[in-house]
This record gives structure tokens, C-alpha cells and sequence, in this order.
């Protein structure tokens, strides 16, 4: 299987297409297109097992290519993000395959500004790779080498930053008692820290930092039973899950219901528009529930292509203060230019406190409609074969619906919509569907499956 390379990084499976020689490959690159002389390139990784070897690599390969190498150890990815920026580095690693299955992992390369990459980026780095071998004469010899530097306050840089902007003290008077899962993730150096800071309780499950993940990686309702019965016995106020790099975030009720994760853009959208009107920047694949926000606060939804970075560049193109994924990632621009699942914890917090209501009442306030996601094998049709077919069928079945190629194709009537679209993460078709009725979504994903196999 080839490398998935995209704006969410470069992905494969360790030993199979993910190997040492690629890895340097792909740091020799990266630290070419950011020019020459670069600066310090600072790393961070999640807990994975193969977190460790390739974090040497990784190391190694930016030491004898001549530069400085800060290394934060097992961090979330904003914080590598974030840290990037505030140490001044030219550029940052995060060693990371998020939500991919433990024999995956990836590298994820962000810019000066702790911006992820952008395609036209992503590209020139592609390119490097697999036009030719790595010339000799970009290694260093003794006299130019690297130094490598570590940095143990990561994380507490991060949460100090994230609470310049949380209304701490509100948050404090409540004395919130929080259940949290960071999956034995980079979560784990973080989240608690951060809620004890903001005054709350905090009791967890799958804290301690694992190579090999507890649970399901992303913190979809199915994965999260034992935080949802430990929301109950414990008699929490919310429950906080989030995937092993911790920059997307899962909210559990107080009656231990995993509400999704379309929840969390939404409910740290309510706290953040409260205070500051602004239009909201998400990608296509996002509930319709942030257009029903957006309307309660008149403000409008600008829609991107999937991929973190491409919400990310809307959001600064169009000084649009508030945005994210459905896929549980809010961003902030003004704290962190990335998914960040702490700062969605402070926002969503700042909700419950400014409201006095439980989460449960807070999901009441917004319609309800039944998501469905569906993954096939891509098989090896390219995308402009498969896209080119596909676009007759999904016309002619869906007569009078908008119909949106800006990312797969999507169909939507204003109440229903439909996507299937190539991932970036993993080789294979998405299809989603949207409803207020859940057997409609229901039929959506057949129609879907359908026209795929066709």
C-alpha cells in the first residue's frame, strides 16, 4: 500500500511503507523546503509504540542535516504546534498517526507559525522524495552537526497560554467535577493538569501513557462505554475523551451519554459566540448543526475542503475567529491556529458555567439529526476516474439537490445531505450522510454504498 501523503501528514504502516529510509527521506525534505540556513526544528509525539524509534530517527536525521532539534517528548500535537512558534523554531515535527490503528504512524509537519503545511507545501516535499534519492551533500560533517535540546515544560507552556483566554474564575466557582479518557495518549500529559488549574475535580480513566492504546483510538460513542459509567458512578458533571494526540475532543453528558463528537464544535461555538460575533470557518463533512449556531447568532458558515489546514487557511484568509471539524477539532485562532482539545474543554466549560445547565439541556437547545459515516476500500482506481464516474450517477439519482465537488462529492437539499470523498488518512471511500430522520441517513448510506459499487 502506497504512503498516504496529504495535508494531514505523511502516513503508512510501520515496516510496510513507513520505514527508516522513507522517514529520512521525508525529514530531508522538509527541512530543505524550509530553506536555507533553517533554524532549530523542534519534535513531540504521541504515545504510540513506534513513537519511540522513529522520534529517534527523526532526531538524528535533523542533527546530521546541521540544524538544532528541540524535543518535547510525548506531547499533544498543539502543543508541538504551539511550542513551535513560541521557541522560535522554523519548523516542527509531530510524530503522530491520530486516530489511524496502532500499526500506523505518521509525520506532520508544520511551518515557523506552527501552521501545518499547506498542499502546494505538501507537494514541493512530495516531490523531493520521489523525484530523487536525497543528494549526498546535504549531510553535515562533525564540525556542523546539530544539537539536540530538550524541553520538559511543554505542556505547562501550552495550558498557560489556553487559560489567558478561559474565564478562569467563572469556571473555578463551579467546582466542576470532570471524568476524563485521553486513551493512553498524549492527553495524558495535559488534560488533567489543565482542568485542576481551572479548579475542577478531576478522576480518569486510561491516563497512564500506553504504547498500545486501551481502547479504540478515536473517541466515538462506541469506544467510550467505561467513561460513560464512569461519568455515572462518579456522578460527573461532563466527561472529556479525546484521540491519542489530543487535539480532538468527545463530550459524555452527566447521565453518561456519549453525545457525539459534532457536539463539541457546536458547544464550544455557543461559548465562544457568546462573547465575540464572529462567522464560523468548518469543513464539509460537518453536522448541520453549526449552520443552526450560526443562525442563532446571525453570523454565516464558510465550508472547506476536509483537512485541519484547510479550515485552518480559511479561518486566517477571511479573519474568521472561530472554526473546526465536526470531527470533534476546535479552533481558535487567536490561542492556537489548530485543533486544540483543551481549549474546546475551556470553552465547553465556560458554557456550562455561564448557562447553569447540564450538557444534556444544552443538546436539547439544538435539532437533531442521525450522522452516518461509512468506510470501503478505495481500491485502485485513481481519484479523478472514480470522481468523473461517480458524478453522473449521484446527478441523475439526486434530481434537484445542490451538488458540491469542492472536496468528493456531496449532495444536500438543505435538510439532507450526502459525501463520498477519497480520505487523506486512510486508503479508503468515505461516505457520510446527514438527516433529521435516522432511517433517511440510514437509506443515504445505502444510495451511497450503491453508487460506489457501481
Amino acid at each position: 500500500m502506497p504512503l498516504m501523503v496529504s495535508v494531514s501528514g505523511v502516513r503508512g504502516i510501520i515496516g510496510e511503507d513507513l520505514t527508516p529510509p522513507v522517514i529520512i527521506k521525508f525529514v530531508e525534505s522538509f527541512i530543505h523546503t524550509l530553506g536555507n540556513p533553517a533554524g532549530k526544528i523542534l519534535i513531540g509525539r504521541d504515545t504510540r509504540k513506534s513513537g519511540n524509534f522513529i522520534e529517534n530517527i527523526v532526531e538524528g536525521s535533523i542533527i546530521a542535516l546541521g540544524h538544532d532539534v528541540i524535543n518535547i517528548g510525548i506531547a499533544a500535537t498543539p502543543t508541538v504546534l504551539l511550542l513551535t512558534r513560541k521557541l522560535n523554531c522554523s519548523g516542527g515535527i509531530a510524530i503522530t498517526a491520530s486516530h489511524n490503528p496502532l500499526q500506523w504512524n505518521a509525520l506532520k509537519f508544520c511551518d515557523e507559525k506552527g501552521l501545518f503545511l499547506v498542499e502546494k507545501d505538501v507537494e514541493k516535499i512530495r516531490n523531493r522524495v520521489f523525484r530523487t534519492e536525497s543528494p549526498d551533500d546535504c549531510w553535515s560533517g562533525f564540525k556542523t552537526l546539530g544539537t539536540p535540546y530538550q524541553e520538559k515544560e511543554a505542556s505547562l507552556v501550552h495550558i498557560e497560554d489556553v487559560l489567558k483566554h478561559i474565564d478562569h474564575d467563572h469556571i473555578s466557582e463551579k467546582k466542576f467535577k470532570i471524568a476524563i479518557d485521553p486513551a493512553g495518549g498524549a492527553g495524558c500529559v495535559i488534560s488533567r493538569p489543565f482542568l485542576e488549574k481551572l479548579g475542577c475535580t478531576v478522576i480518569g480513566i486510561n491516563e497512564k501513557s500506553m504504547p498500545v492504546f486501551p481502547r479504540g483510538p478515536e473517541p466515538v460513542p462506541e469506544n467510550l462505554s467505561k467513561l460513560c459509567d464512569l461519568v455515572i458512578s462518579s456522578k460527573a458533571d461532563i466527561g472529556f475523551a479525546q484521540d491519542p494526540d489530543g487535539d480532538r475532543l468527545a463530550v459524555v453528558s452527566e447521565s453518561g451519554v456519549a453525545i457525539g463528537e459534532e457536539y463539541t464544535l457546536v458547544l464550544a461555538g455557543d461559548a465562544y459566540l457568546r462573547k465575540h460575533r464572529t462567522n464560523i470557518a468548518c469543513n464539509l463533512s460537518t453536522s448541520m448543526m453549526i449552520d443552526d449556531l450560526a443562525k442563532r447568532y446571525s453570523v454565516d458558515v464558510f465550508r472547506t475542503k476536509i483537512g485541519e489546514m484547510n479550515v485552518t487557511a480559511r479561518l486566517l484568509e477571511n479573519k474568521i475567529s472561530f472554526g473546526g471539524e465536526g470531527n470533534g477539532g476546535v479552533i481558535v485562532p487567536e490561542i492556537n491556529p489548530c485543533r486544540d482539545s483543551i481549549t474546546a474543554m475551556g470553552l465547553i466549560l465556560e458554557l456550562l458555567a455561564a448557562t447553569k445547565a447540564t450538557v444534556s439541556g444544552l443538546v436539547e437547545g439544538f435539532p437533531s439529526y442521525t450522522m452516518k459515516k461509512v468506510k470501503v476500500p478505495a481500491g485502485i482506481i485513481t481519484k479523478d476516474e472514480f470522481y468523473k464516474n461517480l458524478f453522473e450517477s449521484v446527478e441523475n439519482h439526486f434530481p434537484g439537490y445542490t451538488v458540491d465537488t469542492l472536496d468528493g462529492i456531496k449532495i444536500s437539499n438543505g435538510s439532507e445531505w450526502l459525501q463520498i470523498r477519497f480520505s487523506n488518512t486512510e486508503p479508503v471511500v468515505r461516505i457520510m450522510s446527514e438527516s433529521s430522520s435516522a432511517d433517511r441517513a440510514e437509506e443515504l448510506i445505502k444510495i451511497g454504498k450503491t453508487l460506489v459499487d457501481n
